[in-house]
């Protein structure tokens, strides 16, 4: 699932208990992966929450109130707009509040580093920024970042093949689904909630 954080907190709080009393549990990045490629075992109703571009409510809004329900999220984040000066960019994430929703449980993936739809880079230049992202990520969370998201959702064949070159194993795209396969493990599919769902 993604989410946008464009709703009321008390909104989101009761979309989560709603999951949480349906019997969902969150499952990280590794599970998911350890599922499709190894066979791993998952809950009984598994569920992996994610939130593009890296907004500061992901560590504000949304975080705090998972953890009411004892859920974890994955936050993609473009790694240009991650803030290093927090007063003067408010709308980010700073690298501190992305360490602590590691520490809470939370995986952290790339958005590329400005945003950029893959589709319309030359391979050299999608190359250089999947890594330049993957890379300033590693360094700063201080572990190796394989998890990607697809700016807008724009994906090709030709995408793919550079997420993969750039060491991606578990890529996420904006194509409605919940089925998903080891065969293509660098176009899963999401289920959009908005303001209306």
């Amino acid at each position: 699932i993604t989410r946008a954080l464009t709703v009321d907190p008390g909104e989101f709080l009761l979309q989560m208990q709603w999951l949480k009393e349906h019997g969902f549990e969150t499952i990280t990045q590794i599970q998911l992966y350890e599922a499709l490629m190894e066979g791993g075992d998952l809950p009984a109703k598994p569920i992996m929450l994610t939130f593009d571009d890296g907004y500061r409510g992901i560590a504000t809004i949304a975080a705090p109130i998972m953890k009411q329900v004892g859920y974890v999220g994955t936050a993609y984040v473009i790694t240009d707009r991650i803030a290093r000066d927090p007063t003067r960019a408010p709308t980010w994430m700073t690298w501190s509040q992305l360490r602590a929703l590691e520490q809470r449980g939370w995986d952290i993936g790339s958005h590329t580093v400005s945003h950029t739809e893959v589709p319309h880079m030359t391979e050299a230049d999608a190359l250089q920024s999947l890594r330049a992202s993957r890379f300033a990520l590693e360094k700063h969370l201080g572990h190796p970042v394989q998890w990607f998201c697809y700016p807008a959702g724009a994906v090709d064949a030709k995408s793919v093949d550079w997420v993969r070159q750039a060491g991606y194993v578990l890529a996420t795209t904006t194509q409605e689904g919940e089925t998903h396969s080891a065969l293509d493990p660098l176009r899963l599919s999401r289920v959009r909630v908005s303001d209306s769902t």
